[in-house]
């Protein structure tokens, strides 16, 4: 991913994929929410991301990153691709890299 591109994404509502999973704190998975997340703020290191529906806060290393693409449908300002899982879990967010490059399922007790 270009750093110097993604040091100009502040403000910029994506969606990510893969979408992230949820997961109560009694370790039971929920149904998948395909959130737009705000970018608060940008460098060439990393983003600060922000999930206004459920207050989670995300700072992501820019080798996280696989690539962004434009949303054709409208509903964001684009789609940030991940090279990691985004795992909500209670309050907390956390990240978990992709094996193989698909989802990796974890048991999160």
């Amino acid at each position: 991913m270009n750093r110097e591109m993604v040091a100009r994404m502040q403000y910029k509502k994506v969606r990510i994929r893969p979408i992230a999973r949820r997961i109560e704190p009694t370790g039971r998975e929920l149904p998948p929410m395909d959130d737009c997340w705000q970018i608060e703020t940008a460098s060439k290191e990393n983003l600060k991301l922000v999930n206004p529906r459920s207050s989670h806060i995300l700072t992501l290393g820019v080798d996280h990153i696989k690539e962004y693409m434009t949303d054709p449908a409208g509903g964001s300002d684009g789609f940030l691709v991940l090279k990691s899982q985004v795992i909500m879990k209670g309050s907390g967010v956390h990240v978990e890299p992709l094996a193989h490059g698909g989802p990796r399922r974890t048991i999160l007790g």
